[in-house]
């Protein structure tokens, strides 16, 4: 069994969240705390909480409670993104909350052991198993396509698309971190995780897919996103190599760096990865002809054969008439 988390200083007053008891934490970063909680019912959950002091001045901070407010009513509709159940905060001590579905444990799944709990996220799994088949790069990246196809319907856009940023439940992959979440073109500002910032910067959907394109690199490849476009130097057997290169041209369009060359929109490119798995000679080119095709060349070629056949007896016939 792994070993226990190391607790946060117990001396520290713990913030105060309705209906939840907080554990430990689990985790830490863009300005707050992660928390293992239970609720009333005795169910474990995963309450996020972000401090105003952790910000050098108010907008960031608000712009985050901004975020979560329009995230929170779409994340129960799109099997992608993680539910958020509850909201809440404390303007005196400035900080808010919010509650969610927890992610499974990187060993027991949904089985959840307070003292021993480490979520499984994608950035867990690819540091262990350092690299995924294909199969499994398209199982992870439709959803996650899906799920950022959702938000880009309802006009907002994620602007963090990172493995940290995908946990499991119940082995499905969803999105999760809705403080950066904002609206479509709203800002330029430069947030997000270094690598996976598109060129031209974070703000539209087309920056979503640069993204998530970057995540499909590493997952395929076994490489840092830094190192894109270059591909591992052992890529396995020749049918391994075959579709690591052929998947790898839907990272190459995804990642463009003129976004007018990317996928126009994240079905675009969901409907790449699903057609993959049906497409032995991979999506982008090099596509194998209908099987109707093939019925046609057949017919034109028993006809050709006809005539030939036709005219070879018609000749036969006079050479022997003139005998």
């Amino acid at each position: 069994m792994s070993q226990p988390v190391e607790a946060p200083d117990e001396e520290a007053p713990r913030p105060v969240v309705a209906e939840h008891q907080l554990v430990r934490r689990i985790g830490s970063g863009s300005g707050g705390e992660v928390w293992l909680a239970k609720n009333a019912l005795g169910t474990y959950r995963a309450v996020k909480i972000i401090f105003r002091k952790s910000f050098p001045w108010a907008k960031p901070y608000e712009d985050e409670f901004q975020g979560l407010l329009k995230f929170e009513p779409l994340s129960r509709q799109h099997d992608g993104l993680v539910d958020v159940l509850q909201v809440g905060g404390n303007a005196g001590a400035d900080y808010f909350y919010y509650v969610m579905e927890l992610g499974d444990d990187v060993h027991a799944g949904q089985a959840i052991h307070p003292d021993y709990y480490q979520p499984r996220t994608l950035a867990h799994d690819l540091a262990e198993h350092k690299r995924l088949t294909i199969g499994e790069c398209i199982r992870l990246g439709a959803p996650i396509a899906s799920a950022l196809g959702f938000l880009h319907q309802h006009g907002l856009i994620h602007r963090d698309v990172k493995p940290a940023n995908i946990i499991f439940v119940n082995g499905f992959p969803k999105l999760v971190d809705a403080g950066l979440v904002t609206e479509m073109f709203k800002t330029r500002s430069r947030v997000g995780t270094e690598g996976y910032i598109a060129p031209e910067g974070p703000g539209t959907a087309r920056a979503d897919i640069y993204a998530l394109g970057k995540v499909l690199y590493e997952i395929s490849t076994g490489q840092d996103r830094n190192e894109y476009p270059e591909l591992p130097a052992d890529m396995g057997g020749p049918a391994a190599a075959r579709d690591l290169v052929q998947f790898n041209k839907i990272v190459l369009k995804a990642c463009r760096t003129n976004p007018r060359l990317r996928y126009r929109d994240t079905q675009e490119m969901m409907s790449d990865l699903l057609a993959f798995q049906f497409c032995p000679r991979g999506p982008l080119g090099d596509k194998p002809l209908p099987r109707y095709v093939g019925w046609i060349v057949l017919f034109v070629l028993l006809v050709a054969i006809g005539v030939v056949t036709f005219l070879l007896w018609h000749i036969v016939l006079r050479l022997i008439h003139q005998l």
